[in-house]
């Protein structure tokens, strides 16, 4: 697993929460930070972030409920393409790479919430991930009704409604928000947990000191 990761001198940063916790919109305003401070960035997703991943985001969004195992099959699939073709290759460029969601999603989604075993689902995040692990993880931590409120919000607004999560019951939300808990008490080091119930602009300033702190940048508020 190691020797995978030589020789990438970048960095990734990852971004992470329940639906509705505005993962898109702060990992946007963290990769135009980096940019207008001068730092190489690559601002990228998962599934989407590679034909594939949108292969897999509109089958899920199209078909009847997969078994779990499939999810977490498909999801581990679409991130060892992201890993081979995206991530790895701006990393070895140096650059920082901001990624809204990664190989937690899987853990918090497929394990915590849906139930599959948790020694299965880290064991297809190392093959995808290459034993590739973020520099930093910011879990935006939200109420998983208030994410479900936001998400009908946004929904009422004409937003496109692709997720096949987002319809699941509450229950499965607050599995997924407490799979987040535990996989920042595995890693304290890694992942932090940034309260999203505030006001955007306040939830930046604060990923944007997380990153800088991380990363050994200069915070320009």
């Amino acid at each position: 697993m190691e020797g995978e990761s030589a020789g990438l001198t970048g960095k990734l940063v990852t971004i992470e929460g329940v639906e509705g916790a505005g993962k898109s919109t702060q990992a946007r305003r963290l990769a135009a930070w980096l940019e207008e401070a001068g730092r190489p960035v690559v601002l990228t997703s998962e599934p989407d972030g590679t034909p594939l991943g949108q292969a897999v985001r509109r089958l899920l969004g199209t078909l009847a409920p997969l078994d779990p195992v499939t999810e977490a099959l498909l999801f581990a699939a679409s991130r060892a393409e992201h890993v081979r073709r995206v991530i790895t290759p701006a990393l070895a460029a140096g650059g920082i790479v901001v990624c809204d969601r990664f190989a937690d999603s899987t853990v918090a989604y497929q394990g915590y919430g849906r139930g599959v075993p948790l020694d299965v689902v880290h064991r297809l995040n190392d093959l995808a991930t290459a034993g590739r692990v973020p520099d930093l993880t910011v879990v935006l931590d939200l109420d998983g009704a208030e994410g479900l409120r936001r998400v009908g919000r946004r929904r009422g607004l004409g937003a496109p409604g692709t997720d096949p999560f987002e319809g699941l019951a509450l229950e499965f939300h607050e599995r997924v928000r407490k799979g987040y808990w535990a996989i920042r008490a595995r890693d304290p080091d890694r992942v932090v947990l940034v309260h999203a119930s505030r006001d955007e602009a306040a939830i930046a300033a604060e990923v944007r000191m997380l990153v800088a702190r991380r990363l050994g940048l200069e915070v320009r508020r």
